[in-house]
């Protein structure tokens, strides 16, 4: 099943049609050691910004499992807001530290570094807007 989202551009005008899709339909892309963290991620990029008319550059669905993190890096130009599906990350911005948890929302606004580890057993499943400012 493909995603059917779709956009018109006629003199200038955006138009967009109703969107619709499933994170089973994204095929996912494995890496590994992201942004210099530990151990390999998947992530399926359910959009993209060229769906958007909104600066938004995507909305992933990741998965981190248990021993593997995503490394501290700095956003410049950019934030990214973290929706915790399930699992329980640990999340470092800036310096301070939180646990969270399903249910649980962390905002990296521009300028500011984070971290993302998953130290807990199980996978931690997240939902990754990225806006560009």
């Amino acid at each position: 099943m493909q995603s059917t989202f779709r956009s018109l551009h006629l003199k200038g005008l955006f138009m967009m049609k109703a969107s619709f899709t499933s994170v089973l339909a994204i095929p996912a892309i494995e890496r590994g050691n992201e942004h210099g963290g530990l151990g390999p991620i998947s992530f399926r990029r359910l959009l993209r910004e060229t769906d958007f008319k909104a600066p938004i550059d995507f909305v992933d669905y990741t998965i981190v499992p248990s021993g593997s993190a995503i490394g501290m890096h700095q956003h410049v130009g950019n934030e990214e807001m973290y929706f915790v599906v399930s699992g329980e990350p640990l999340m470092r911005v800036n310096g301070y530290e939180a646990r969270l948890a399903k249910g649980s929302l962390s905002v990296v606004r521009d300028g500011e570094s984070h971290e993302l580890i998953n130290d807990r057993g199980g996978d931690v499943e997240i939902l990754v807007i990225q806006v560009r400012v």
